[in-house]
């Protein structure tokens, strides 16, 4: 973090890991000069270089920039992380250091003893709209963090979260017992993924009720952007929202009698409990 540390190094370009950084960066909050990204993939860096951060294709080319960092993020799949760990080794690269996962399903007692003693590790879980600073994320500390770390951490993270402010705006909770992560991930890191369902089943309904492709998508789309503009900026709870929509024996109520006769609130209960428990499955596997 700019100010705060001589650099964040961080490991994996992809999705996430680029909203991160150039969320951090376009918000303000963060400096290119703070960050320098190993990404394999020579085609994500354009994006990265455009805000003055340095990247580079592996870590052993990163060791020899001497960039061993003072915070590291671990931004790869969690499939890549055996890999990467035994090219840090390899790369002579200390990992006595704070290190900071956003791998879905990874325990910081797996990380703890993958990266050996020294690493004070803090698990974190953000979601996508940390891509235009509206993001949330949750920490959960490992073993050996501590305080400043977590406050570290902390700093990150607001950096892509509640830009803009307002109710709804996001930011960071926590820390939180890790035994709640992979609940929050199933809220939270998998929720955008809930919100796009509906936007799908809404379009679809829009075209089956006689609109056109375009149009259907227009209404749509401008329908769940004007909601969730609603949402934040106010503190009311979802219920009282939808009721001052409800208007007794009017067409909404019609909808809605439809969707608690087909038991959807239920059904969400049972899809989030079904996500919680991928990710305790992920985690011991």
């Amino acid at each position: 973090m700019a100010g705060q540390h001589s650099r964040t190094v961080v490991f994996g370009g992809g999705s996430m890991g680029s909203a991160l950084v150039l969320g951090g960066i376009r918000s303000g909050r963060t400096a290119g000069s703070g960050w320098l990204v190993v990404e394999p993939d020579q085609a994500k860096h354009a994006s990265f270089v455009a805000q003055r951060v340095e990247c580079v294709r592996s870590v052993a080319e990163a060791a020899r920039r001497g960039a061993s960092g003072d915070v590291w993020l671990l931004a790869v799949k969690p499939q890549a992380l055996a890999g990467l760990v035994a090219e840090i080794a390899g790369a002579g690269m200390d990992c006595g250091r704070l290190v900071i996962s956003i791998l879905a399903g990874t325990p910081t007692a797996r990380l703890e003893s993958l990266l050996g003693p020294g690493a004070r590790v803090i698990r974190a879980m953000p979601n996508t709209p940390a891509q235009i600073g509206k993001g949330i994320t949750a920490i959960a500390l490992g073993r050996l963090a501590t305080d400043e770390d977590a406050a570290a951490a902390i700093r990150l993270f607001e950096a892509v979260g509640g830009v803009g402010g307002g109710q709804a705006a996001g930011g960071v909770v926590g820390p939180i017992d890790e035994s709640l992560m992979d609940a929050f991930t199933a809220v939270a890191g998998s929720g955008p993924a809930y919100v796009f369902y509906l936007a799908e089943a809404m379009t679809e309904a829009a075209r089956a009720l006689g609109f056109d492709d375009a149009t259907a998508e227009r209404v749509v789309r401008a329908t769940i952007v004007g909601a969730a503009g609603l949402f934040e900026g106010t503190d009311a709870h979802p219920g009282a929202l939808r009721a001052a929509v409800t208007s007794k024996g009017g067409t909404t109520e019609a909808a809605c009698r439809v969707l608690d006769s087909a038991g959807v609130q239920e059904v969400f209960v049972r899809a989030l409990t079904a996500a919680r428990d991928r990710g305790r499955e992920l985690a011991g596997s």
